[in-house]
């Protein structure tokens, strides 16, 4: 599992983690849109031809809407940040209760999206400006049109400055309204039964008392619990679409950090001659002398992204890369933000990999299975 990290400011209300898990068509809807955006449908393990079937799905004038809302044509990190919404939401978390609060507040998405992009800005955030963009503060509206006229926001933020909120509110109700009876009505179950599938299953571990830091460490496939007492409440969105994609982000509410998690294989039906994802993905991280490298070094401890690089002989954006196929495939774990991540193993290696292939190519009868 790949990580994009959505966080905008540390949150702020002291407590011990409660964690729970959504089944949210609201999240998924909208994860689609950026999945069928991104211009890059090899990086989604449901494959480049099913997202090319999605996309011939959805009208032209809507395609032309929805990139209308975006800095470029292939940016989804919109829709994903929007999607973290849905951990607010009253139950079901479903589309008309998403379109109920976009109603109820119009101006909220363009709030959010824009206290996220203000994250992207060089200068450090000593007056809470992030903060006081998702309350609506003008003074911190005013001063994020100062840093654009001077050429300093992304693109993101230039394209939302060209809308007023209402504008913008009024826009998306519109696309997910039109998307919702066009697109996600027929291809719904198809993401939503493994969804809830898995939101059931880590719902009932934690009812059964499972160690809270170890679901968070299943669902996410190797991303430990945050090590911070602020931190009050976890919520799992499991996503089929965007697999095999970590989303980790906040929405600006005290205390609440959202996950966005790729639905485990064994939640999804697949035809029994069929590989499991999780085995191709296993034996790819295997197949390659670095990241076997890796491992080995792991033996003796954790190491950052600095130590991979070193330890590889190559830049850092080619060590994350090695590292983030490890933890996609179950091998390693991650723990901390920014530098002071570290990696570690997570399962032995050999073990993790006899037991995975013995699941799909049984041992001949007779055949021993004593692995010592």
């Amino acid at each position: 599992m790949r990580l994009v990290d959505l966080r905008t400011t540390p949150v702020s209300t002291p407590g011990t983690p409660t964690v729970t898990a959504r089944a949210s068509d609201a999240a998924e809807l909208l994860r689609l849109i950026g999945v069928i955006v991104d211009d890059e449908p090899d990086k989604y393990d449901v494959g480049a031809s099913h997202i090319a079937e999605l996309r011939a799905q959805v009208p032209e004038d809507l395609m032309v809407d929805i990139q209308a809302m975006l800095p470029n044509e292939r940016d989804d990190k919109s829709f994903l940040v929007l999607a973290l919404l849905a951990a607010s939401l009253p139950d079901p978390a479903g589309v008309e209760e998403f379109l109920a609060a976009m109603r109820a507040e119009p101006e909220l998405p363009w709030r959010v999206l824009l206290a996220h992009n203000a994250r992207e800005l060089d200068e450090p955030d000593t007056d809470g400006l992030r903060d006081r963009l998702l309350a609506g503060d003008p003074a911190a509206i005013g001063r994020l049109e100062a840093l654009v006229a001077e050429g300093c926001c992304s693109e993101g933020t230039v394209t939302l400055m060209t809308m007023t909120p209402a504008e913008y509110g009024q826009r998306l109700l519109d696309i997910v309204e039109r998307f919702d009876q066009q697109v996600w009505r027929h291809n719904a179950e198809e993401a939503m039964g493994p969804i809830r599938r898995d939101a059931a299953h880590r719902n009932q571990q934690l009812a059964d008392g499972a160690d809270v830091g170890a679901v968070v460490l299943e669902a996410t496939n190797g991303f430990e619990l945050p090590d911070d007492p602020t931190i009050r409440e976890i919520v799992l969105l499991p996503s089929y679409w965007f697999r095999p994609w970590l989303v980790v982000g906040n929405i600006g509410v005290d205390g609440l950090e959202v996950m966005s998690t790729a639905v485990a294989d064994e939640f999804i039906t697949l035809p029994s001659e069929v590989p499991p994802p999780a085995l191709l993905k296993l034996f790819k991280a295997l197949g390659d002398a670095g990241r076997l490298a890796l491992l080995r070094r792991m033996t003796s401890g954790p190491i950052s992204l600095g130590q991979a690089a070193t330890e590889l002989d190559v830049a850092k954006a080619t060590a994350h890369h090695h590292l983030a196929i490890l933890r996609q495939a179950g091998l390693v774990s991650l723990r901390g933000a920014g530098r002071s991540t570290k990696y570690g193993l997570r399962e032995d290696p050999a073990g993790l990999a006899h037991d995975a292939l013995a699941r799909y190519v049984p041992q001949r009868p007779g055949r021993s299975t004593d692995r010592g």
